[in-house]
Parts: structure tokens; C-alpha cells; sequence
């Protein structure tokens, strides 16, 4: 479950910017809860603001973190700076996610200094109900400070960790994080109490999911698509949105097919990497893992094992007496929705996804009950969903809470983000009209307009 996230000096953040999931000044709408040990932390938050003010660039930030840690290693070539000020190049960009797993309050970050391509800090902090920090482990190569807070009963195991920490000490350009997960994992075998390193690791890996608008999304093995025993649920939101799908049906093609206009090499990359994930899956006693996947314009539901690929299947979509349809023959708002359908669908727990503008291709009308039908409370989930949007139809106080709205101004090049239980102390009235007042600029995040005047005949 994702607390918090900040960031800072990353394309169009400058100063940090944080997007805050910890409840506020709110009150009502208990079903929008969830609760992280002491603390109540919402499920959904929602980000507005005018085009180039931010909000993409804040999702871009969490999500560029969550490939940094992943991948171990900085490059930043896929990394801008902010440039409103050439003082920006030599400072460090920022990243830190708050995150709450197994009980038990995380705090990880690291610090990147673009103009020399190096890592200048990480670190992962313990939070108890107190706030107060406890160190796990600290890399600071500004102040030469290298501090492991990790102690195991074993005395071999403590001298391993000790030496694995201090070959870190000369790499620059690597996470600690990613490296004890990726080369050190028996550690994991040898002292069960070191888990939570592994657990911190594959909560970036598989339970921040992000979703764009034109490119692929971070559908995993728990998507609607590879669940037909769910299908009755989906049929239902189907139904509720109006869209005209009354059945799916799974078909077997071949390798050939599914990567007929992929490049030979491309498709092997692909294979190694479906081969390392079996290798990394902790349900290894299966035979083969199942992964939907979405390739050029359709989805495929595909099995791999330790030898590669097993078996492909692609989806054909029934429209009652209308006949069957690919992925690719739908119309943009139906794949958008199918797409989208998975944080409402989806058996998994504990997802944070992430939707940079939801209701591109969506009728105004689909992008608010696709929210209403998340916030449901018959239909109860323990996820996340935080949004960037111009749909002003669902600032309402009736549906919404104050703490599940940010606001995001651009002023002299940098982004700032503001939630509306903060907003002027938090002191607007419960009864305003928050769409009204947006649409008139109370809070920012709109568009200045030359406004043009009507020609006369």
C-alpha cells in the first residue's frame, strides 16, 4: 500500500512535490478507507490541472522510480531535470515512497545527481506508530556515510550482509536495494527475518501498476483477461457501463502468429524475459505462469515456463448476435474501458495503480461511473487507484472527499500540487460547489485563455 510518494527536481518538478494518500482534515465515506496499522489512508485520490501544468509528470516520477529500482542501475538518458533555472542541473533529483507492507511502515529513497549520471543517496528507514525512524540501511556518497542497520542472529550471515553493504560503497551507480534482491537472494533462505527486503522489492514489481493512455499498461497474471471464472463480474460492469460485450472466448494460435510483425530478436528478448520471471515466481510448483500481455493492437494470454513459451491464446469478443470482434476492432473507449476493467475485477490485494487521464476516449459519463463503481461499497476492494483527469464531473463533496482531490499549477516553469483539504488553510465551505469553483480558477490548475468573442454577421 503506497502512504506517500515525493518528488523533486524531475522534468517539471522542481521543489518537492508530494502526493499524500494519508488522510486529512475529511471526514465521511468510510468505504474510501483502508487502514495501514494506526494510520487511515485513502483509496483513491484523483489529480487535476490544466495541460503542461504537471500531472502526467507527477505519475512519470513514480513511475521512472519504481524502473530505477527495478533496473538497479541509473541512466538518464531516460531522465529529465527540471529547467527552470540552470541551478537545477547540479542538484539532485529526489525520489521517496512511504510505503505500508506486512504491517509494518517503510520508508525507501534515493537521490540522483543527473549531470554526473551517479546515485548520491538511498536509504530505507522502519517507521513505528510514533513517526519515529528506525535505519535499515543508509548510503550517502555526499557525506561518505555508509550505515548498515541490518543485524541477523547468525554471525556468518552478519559478516556476508556487512560485505555485500560494503561492496556497494564504490558503486556509484547502483541500488542496494536491487542488488541484495538480485545476486544475495538465499540470503533471503538463510534468515526468514530478512524477508521484508524481498517483500519491499516486489511491491515495486508487482503491486504499482501504471496505466497510460497510448502505451502499454502494467497488466499482469491477476488481469480480468486471465480469470474466466470472473467473466460474470466483468459481463456485469460491462452492463453497467453500456458497453455491448456479452461473452469472451479464449483461442489457441500459434507463436508465429501472435509475433508476426515482431522483429526475431525482439521476440527472444521477450521469451528470456517470460523465462525470468517463472524463475522469480514464488509459485514455482506450478508448471508454467500466465501472463496477459498486450502486443501492437491485441491482448494475448501467454504460459511460459523455465524452457520459454508453452502455449498463446488471443481473446475474441462476442457482441451479442453481432458476431465476435478482436481486441483491435474495438473502438478506442471499449479497449480503454477492458483495459481499465482490472482494478475493479482484478482477486489481487493491496494494488496502488496509477491512470494518467483516465477518461481519454471515455464519454464523460463512463469516466464517472467507472469511479463510482470503484468506490462502490457492495463491491468493497483493498486497492488503490490514484487518477489524473479533466473530468470535473466528479468534484463533488457528495461523491468525493476533500483529502482525494490535488490540484496542480505551473508557475514559472514549476509544478506545485495542492490537495483540497489543504487548500487556504482547509477552511472552504462543505456545501461549495468545488466543479463551479474550479471551472472559475479558485484553485488553479486550469488553462489562462485569450478568450474569443463571437464574429459579428
Amino acid at each position: 500500500m503506497l502512504l506517500k510518494f515525493s518528488v523533486e527536481n524531475f522534468a517539471s518538478i522542481g521543489k518537492k512535490q508530494n502526493v499524500d494518500l494519508v488522510t486529512g482534515k475529511a471526514r465521511g465515506k468510510s468505504n474510501h478507507l483502508l487502514k495501514a496499522y494506526k494510520q487511515t489512508v485513502l483509496k483513491f485520490t484523483s489529480i487535476y490541472g490544466g495541460n503542461a501544468a504537471g500531472k502526467s509528470t507527477m505519475i512519470k516520477a513514480m513511475h521512472f522510480g519504481k524502473k530505477m529500482i527495478l533496473n538497479g542501475f541509473f541512466d538518464k538518458r531516460f531522465m529529465e531535470i527540471n529547467r527552470s533555472s540552470e541551478s537545477w542541473v547540479k542538484m539532485p533529483s529526489e525520489f521517496v515512497y512511504t510505503i505500508f507492507i506486512d504491517k509494518k511502515i517503510y520508508e525507501y529513497g534515493f537521490a540522483l545527481l543527473w549531470e554526473n549520471e551517479t546515485i548520491v543517496k538511498e536509504w530505507l528507514y522502519e517507521r513505528n506508530s510514533r513517526q519515529e525512524d528506525k535505519l535499515i540501511f543508509l548510503r550517502d556518497f555526499s557525506n561518505e556515510h555508509f550505515e548498515l542497520g541490518i543485524k541477523v542472529k547468525n554471525p556468518e550471515l552478519n559478516k556476508r550482509l556487512t560485505i555485500y553493504f560494503s561492496d556497494t560503497e564504490n558503486e556509484n551507480n547502483v541500488l542496494f536495494l536491487k542488488e541484495i534482491n538480485s545476486k544475495k537472494g538465499n540470503l533471503f533462505e538463510a534468515d526468514k527475518t530478512l524477508l521484508y527486503l524481498k517483500d519491499i522489492y516486489r511491491w515495486f514489481l508487482t503491486k504499482l501498476k501504471f496505466v497510460y493512455p497510448n502505451s502499454n499498461s502494467d497488466l499482469g497474471r491477476y488481469s480480468f483477461l486471465n480469470y474466466p471464472e470472473n467473466n460474470d463480474k466483468l459481463y456485469n460492469c460491462l452492463e453497467q457501463l453500456d458497453i455491448p460485450i456479452s461473452k469472451m472466448s479464449y483461442v489457441d494460435i500459434t507463436i508465429e502468429q501472435a509475433f508476426k510483425d515482431v522483429p526475431a530478436a525482439v521476440v527472444q528478448e521477450i521469451e528470456d524475459d517470460f523465462k525470468e520471471m517463472y524463475q522469480q515466481d514464488e509459485d514455482k510448483d506450478e508448471a508454467t505462469i500466465s501472463v496477459v500481455m498486450r502486443l501492437g493492437d491485441n491482448y494475448y494470454i501467454i504460459e511460459a515456463g523455465a524452457d520459454g513459451f508453452k502455449n498463446i491464446k488471443t481473446i475474441l469478443f462476442t457482441h451479442g448476435k453481432y458476431g465476435k470482434y478482436e481486441f483491435r476492432e474495438e473502438s478506442d473507449g471499449t479497449k480503454r474501458i477492458l483495459e481499465l476493467l482490472e482494478m475493479i475485477t482484478s482477486p489481487e490485494k493491496d494494488v496502488t495503480y496509477v491512470v494518467d487521464e483516465i477518461d481519454r476516449s471515455l464519454h464523460s459519463l463512463l469516466s464517472e461511473q467507472l469511479i463510482c463503481m470503484y468506490l462502490n461499497p457492495e463491491t468493497a476492494n483493498q486497492n488503490q487507484l490514484i487518477i489524473t483527469t479533466h473530468e470535473s464531473r466528479l468534484l463533488n463533496l457528495k461523491r468525493l472527499r476533500k483529502d482525494e482531490i490535488y490540484f496542480v499549477t505551473n508557475r514559472n516553469g514549476e509544478s506545485g500540487f495542492v490537495r483540497l483539504d489543504e487548500f487556504e488553510g482547509g477552511v472552504s465551505r462543505s456545501d461549495l460547489n468545488i466543479e463551479t469553483s474550479y471551472l472559475n480558477g479558485r484553485y488553479g490548475g486550469i488553462p489562462v485563455l485569450i478568450r474569443c468573442e463571437d464574429a459579428n454577421d
